[in-house]
């Protein structure tokens, strides 16, 4: 499981929950994980998985470049490239 969780708020009958808890403690996982577990099977089951994000795909196996005219000051004006910030460096471009 990935390090970013949505938390979620789940109501479920009294009954369902209890089995749920006694599975979970009886394959010492939480009530949690157990429920990842039993929903991502549901859905790998039903084939409603949704595809992976294209575009973070896009960006994460993209071939790396050269900048041909480096930035020495790049990693001060890093905010600059990213957020559009002012440049921290005197170097104007």
């Amino acid at each position: 499981m990935g390090i970013h969780m949505r938390r979620t708020q789940l109501l479920i009958p009294p009954d369902l929950h209890r089995r749920a808890t006694e599975v979970a403690r009886a394959r010492r996982l939480s009530l949690g994980s157990l429920v990842r577990e039993a929903l991502g099977e549901y859905l790998a089951r039903s084939g409603d998985i949704l595809p992976k994000d294209a575009a973070m795909d896009d960006v994460l196996l993209a071939e790396p470049f050269d900048d041909p005219v480096a930035d020495p000051a790049l990693s001060a004006d890093v905010d600059h490239y990213l957020y559009g910030a002012p440049r921290r460096s005197k170097r104007k471009r």
